[in-house]
Formats: structure tokens, sequence, C-alpha cells
């Protein structure tokens, strides 16, 4: 959780810097695979009745290539925006559980090792990126 009192936010705005764990933001291994901490640096400032929050993450994720298995790492740097509405009842607002929420939705379906990555064969497994595969041909 990366929460911030409302009230520590001066007129001038604020900065953070923090490296979190992804457990520290909800995140479970199956949601995304990252390899590191996440280096969160954010400013928050109120304009009127918001908060507008710019976020930046960096974090080394790990994928498998779709077609071949072969781990791969990257690491990766993104940037938010966030807008929290600032109201009585709210003395907090939770920039970690948007930072999650935008990490999920930013998560790939299907990455290649190469856009020209040969994969596996069906009969033997073997990658084809590495080695010819020896299975008859029909």
């Amino acid at each position: 959780m990366i929460k911030i009192s409302v009230r520590d936010i001066p007129s001038d705005g604020l900065e953070i810097a923090q490296s979190i764990p992804k457990e520290g933001i909800g995140l479970s291994s199956e949601e995304a695979d990252i390899r590191s901490l996440l280096d969160v640096k954010a400013r928050l400032e109120k304009v009127n009745n918001v908060i507008i929050a710019n976020a930046r993450i960096k974090a080394k994720f790990g994928f498998l290539c779709a077609r071949c298995l072969e781990e791969l790492y990257s690491i990766q740097e993104f940037s938010y925006k966030f807008d929290f509405e600032i109201n009585p009842q709210i003395e907090y607002i939770d920039l970690g559980e948007e930072i999650r929420q935008e990490i999920i939705l930013a998560n790939p379906p299907k990455v290649l090792c190469s856009k020209d990555c040969k994969g596996i064969c069906p009969d033997c497994g073997v990658n084809l990126n590495i080695e010819q595969c020896q299975c008859k041909e029909n």
C-alpha cells in the first residue's frame, strides 16, 4: 500500500520515492511477474477539490516467450496520472491500488523473444531456435 494522508499534502505539493515489493501493492505472481522491487516516484498536488498524482514506476519484469517458452527479462518504466477527488470522508488516498490496476492492464497477453522465433517442436519439444529437430517429417 502506498497510503498518503490528504492532510500531509502541503499546498506546494508532495514528492514521494519508495521501493516496495509487488506484494506491497497487492500484486500476485499470477497478475504480473515482477523480479525486482517497484521503484515508485510520485508528485502529488492539490488543485481545487482534486489531488493530482503524477507517478513513475520502474521494475524488472519477467516474461515467457509464447512460442519457445524461454524466460525473458525486461526493465519496464511506466508513467501514470491519477486524480483523486477530495471530500470530507476521505482521509487517505491509496496510490498503490491505482498502480496495481495499471500494471495488470499493461501486462501483455503474449510476448515473443523475437519476431522470427521458431518456437518448439510439437512432437519432441525441442526449442527450434537452439537446435534442429530430429523428428521425421511426415
